[in-house]
């Protein structure tokens, strides 16, 4: 299929602002340093994933589902951003979130409880650790309201299936004509991977229109293995859905797993002064989970030289700075400590 013949419900404030880091830029010495904003897609305080809820919940729809059923971390944003949008199409939305429940609700916690989720807590350490749990709930949950008369459609962690990775697709193509329109040919891309749909998605979009853009993911923690595999064969078939007879290579997929520190939505200093420096050069907030370490990647890459300063590149804000109002629990003690100085 053309990807415009792919089902889909527009639901985010699209296209995102692609905006140059003036300030940034001067600060840290690469003259053509974008950004590209999908911290404001709007619905549920927007985030990358909107793009691909818009087909996964076309998906849904299609299948009469009334319900979605999805997981991730305790603070995901993932699922904040799947309740809001299954809430404005009067969906219930059942969570199945990894990791104990906390004795007061913040962040995005507290956002899907306002906005009506159905909330469940498997006690995990780590995602990984979780994410056989969470299957076998979700599965369970999703019998249950079966035998109640319901249809409920469930999302793996970050909606990382071939038709959620084709709202990345479309992305790249949205980037290319903005690129375009302010006449610049961009050598990299950089922003924060965890689950890979997004990174799969992009690498689809690059290949429809044979782009040189060089994709750099910056993983925030080490689930999903073997990573470069998992997301090859996801781009491979988000590109069959899209009738493209083009092969991926774990060679295709480029990450960096020198930023994550001690694991995933464990602070790093690093990440901690990343965010620092883009809220007093730019009035742009990151987030300590995702795009801080993204930006923290980014920065050092370019200190280590694996970076020109002469690149023109373009830092994908993937949102999620919900985040920072959950405190010290995702930023770190050093770090609310050094805002009092």
């Amino acid at each position: 299929m053309k990807i415009e013949e792919i089902p889909r419900i527009r639901l985010g404030r699209l296209p995102t602002p692609l905006e140059k880091l003036q300030n940034l830029s001067k600060t840290i010495g690469v003259p053509e340093l974008y950004i590209k904003r999908d911290d404001m897609t709007g619905i549920g305080y927007g985030g990358n994933k909107i793009r691909k809820l818009e087909y996964l919940l076309a998906d849904a729809l299609s299948k009469e589902a009334d319900t979605i059923i999805t997981t991730g971390g305790v603070q995901s944003n993932f699922t904040r951003q799947t309740t809001a949008c299954a809430t404005k199409l009067g969906l219930k939305t059942v969570l199945v979130l990894i990791g104990n429940e906390p004795e007061e609700y913040r962040g995005n916690l507290l956002l899907e409880k306002l906005m009506g989720a159905e909330i469940h807590f498997v006690s995990a350490e780590t995602l990984d650790e979780g994410a056989e749990k969470a299957e076998n709930l979700m599965n369970s949950l999703s019998e249950k309201l079966e035998t109640e008369g319901h249809i409920s459609y469930i999302m793996p962690v970050g909606g990382a299936t071939p038709i959620g990775c084709i709202g990345f697709a479309n992305a790249f193509l949205e980037l290319t004509s903005q690129i375009n329109d302010l006449g610049i040919t961009v050598d990299r891309m950089i922003f924060a991977t965890g689950s890979g749909g997004t990174q799969a998605g992009l690498l689809a979009g690059k290949k429809m229109v044979n782009s040189d853009i060089n994709i750099l993911g910056i993983r925030v923690g080490r689930m999903f293995e073997p990573f470069s595999k998992i997301i090859a064969e996801l781009a491979g078939k988000t590109a069959a859905l899209l009738d493209m007879k083009k092969p991926f290579s774990e060679k295709d997929v480029i990450t960096y797993s020198d930023f994550i520190g001690e694991g995933y939505d464990i602070p790093t200093r690093e990440a901690n002064d990343a965010i620092k420096l883009m809220a007093r050069t730019e009035a742009i907030i990151l987030d300590p989970v995702y795009t801080g370490k993204a930006m923290a990647g980014l920065l050092g890459l370019i200190d280590r030289g694996e970076i020109s300063k002469d690149d023109t590149i373009v830092f994908w804000h993937t949102g999620g700075d919900i985040a920072m109002f959950v405190g010290e629990e995702l930023l770190g003690k050093e770090f609310m400590e050094s805002l009092k100085r």
